[in-house]
């Protein structure tokens, strides 16, 4: 029997679904025995064996509206959110991850992050406290909401995500939605889910080859290659300026003129799928289709949920976190 209080979310795209059999080949090695549920959020199911569940949204569905989606069917109160290029690579302590669970609800946190992505320090975050070694992102920080591996009150995730698009527009406006105020967002101090990111904006990381290579997994079926001269470059001079100038006040003034924003917001409000939208599960009956609504996007998209008195924090300049293309930051990098 499944655990009832987390569901494993895994974020796809038709245009990733490549990277789907050596995800679940990896998974399977790394954490057989998982206790959690496993779901495909996803375009169109890619028939890939492996997955408890596939939840697909429709074709030409934005990333938001199919989390928002796939958030409403499912019924744990807790999910560990992962994109599908997190190729495990190492075994997964699940007595780990269930004590991480367990603090999330015992300190009724809004995210439980398992990889100190940005690094804390005393410019984005502080101690938590309470007789743990958890740090505490401060909110209005550039990157305290990523999607790096993590788990996740469902309910909050699901409201931070309405109302937007791309998981650009989920990182770096959700960094400084007022309800991001209400609860803490937590941090390991090291990283303990065990994976690499390994693919970056479409292309291999040298890390991600290595783990699938070392693992014997066959990649005949993947047409992806290493980062062309000019994109390695780019993303050097990136990091120069990510390095130079105060992270949270460069990510502010992106956000203000949204430079580099991707998938960006249709004036008619948030893009829907152009299929009908489905759910297949694996092996029970299909439940209801997903449904996905159309709001129109502010600026900054408040999400109206905690009850809990807000935590005032002003936004420090600091260092970056990112570091060279080697070692990406907790960046979007789909589409």
């Amino acid at each position: 029997m499944k655990n009832t209080d987390c569901t494993v979310v895994v974020c796809s795209c038709d245009k990733y679904a490549d990277l789907l059999p050596p995800f679940i080949e990896l998974w399977r090695r790394f954490w057989p025995d998982c206790p959690f549920e496993l779901v495909l959020v996803t375009e169109s199911d890619p028939q890939v064996a492996g997955f408890d569940r596939v939840i697909a949204c429709g074709g030409g569905s934005n990333w938001c509206p199919r989390l928002v989606a796939a958030l409403k069917q499912i019924e744990t109160p807790y999910v560990l959110m992962l994109c599908d290029d997190y190729y495990l690579a190492k075994p997964v302590d699940t007595a780990l991850m269930l004590r991480r669970l367990s603090q999330i609800k015992e300190f009724d946190a809004f995210n439980l992050r398992m990889i100190p992505n940005p690094k804390p320090k005393g410019n984005n975050s502080d101690s938590f406290g309470s007789g743990t070694d958890l740090m505490r992102y401060k909110p209005n920080t550039a990157y305290c909401i990523a999607t790096q591996s993590g788990f996740w009150n469902r309910e909050f995730l699901a409201a931070l995500a309405e109302g937007k698009a791309s998981i650009w527009e989920f990182e770096r406006y959700g960094s400084f939605d007022p309800a991001i105020l209400a609860k803490p967002l937590l941090v390991t101090p090291t990283k303990e889910f065990p994976f690499v990111d390994a693919v970056h904006k479409g292309h291999w990381e040298k890390f991600g080859l290595a783990v699938c290579r070392e693992n014997g997994i066959d990649l005949s079926g993947i047409k992806r290659t290493l980062p062309p001269f000019k994109a390695r470059v780019v993303e050097g001079l990136k990091a120069i300026i990510f390095r130079i100038v105060p992270t949270t006040l460069l990510v502010r003034f992106q956000n203000r003129f949204s430079l580099g924003a991707k998938e960006a917001t249709p004036a008619g409000g948030i893009a829907l799928p152009t299929t009908p939208a489905g759910n297949t599960a694996r092996p029970a009956e299909p439940p209801h289709a997903a449904q996905v609504v159309s709001e129109p996007l502010p600026p900054k998209s408040p999400v109206a949920s905690a009850t809990a008195p807000a935590v005032t924090s002003e936004p420090q300049p600091e260092e970056s976190p990112v570091a060279s293309a080697t070692a990406p930051a907790a960046v979007a990098k789909r589409k």
